[in-house]
């Protein structure tokens, strides 16, 4: 992505942010903090929020702040007001570096095919958006709906960096050959593993390929299939079962 920006619009991308991190907040204003959090992270509400605050603070770290700056110790038991107050105050010292910085603006990143700030902005509104969902949940508020044109981005993110990319760097290798076909409305992956390792190619470069399943449906259900937040009757699938569970189960190995 480095050069003519593509995908979600970075003042766009800001403005959401914003939003997703108050609607985390405000979920945990009667929550408990031990409520479990339904899904693949394993997580209680209160660590789930204390989570998003360590990756604030990392990601500042990577934009280049210190660490006396950034650091903020809670104790040994936090009660979920000091560990919520956490991720706000360090929400909003993250939307502050993003405003004053442009999209392109050279940073390191952990993905080599893109070193800006715009990386780390679509990271963490991403990451944001996902736990934000979780914490709802568990609050036992119906959660607030995702964008379509954000969860299509939010699926590319997770297919390039993560399965694309993490799996690689993790040395997790499928156990037998696949290829899975991704879809929502106006955007397609196809997806291939292997004992060698992975790859996702872009829509454009499908058109003639037969994968040998195929998921898809409801832009906002993929997304959070794929962060293993929703069982598989959300999404629609066809094709070979044990191809899509390969998938799923790769993807769940790299965003662990």
């Amino acid at each position: 992505m480095n050069g003519t920006e593509v995908g979600l619009d970075y003042g766009r991308m800001l403005e959401l942010l914003g939003i997703e991190a108050q609607l985390l907040t405000a979920a945990t204003h009667d929550a408990h903090i031990d409520a479990p959090v339904w899904g693949a992270s394993g997580r209680t509400l209160g660590q789930t929020v204390r989570f998003l605050g360590d990756l604030c603070e990392d990601t500042l770290s990577w934009l280049g702040s210190t660490e006396a700056e950034r650091r903020w110790d809670l104790p040994d038991r936090p009660e979920l007001r000091e560990v919520a107050s956490r991720f706000a105050v360090r929400l909003a010292d993250l939307l502050a570096e993003f405003g004053a910085r442009p999209p392109h603006d050279p940073c390191p990143t952990w993905w080599p095919e893109e070193h800006t700030v715009r990386f780390w902005l679509r990271r963490m509104l991403h990451a944001t958006t996902v736990h934000r969902v979780d914490v709802q949940i568990a609050a036992g508020i119906e959660p607030t709906p995702i964008e379509p044109d954000v969860a299509g981005d939010g699926i590319d993110e997770v297919l390039r960096l993560w399965f694309g990319y993490r799996l690689r760097a993790l040395g997790i290798t499928a156990t037998r050959p696949c290829s899975v076909g991704v879809y929502v409305a106006g955007q397609n992956w196809l997806v291939t593993a292997d004992q060698n390792g992975s790859a996702v190619i872009s829509s454009e470069d499908v058109s003639t390929t037969t994968p040998d399943a195929v998921v898809g449906g409801d832009a906002t259900a993929v997304y959070l299939w794929m962060w293993g937040r929703l069982p598989d009757r959300a999404v629609e699938t066809s094709g070979d079962p044990d191809a899509i569970a390969q998938l799923w189960g790769l993807l769940q190995l790299a965003t662990r």
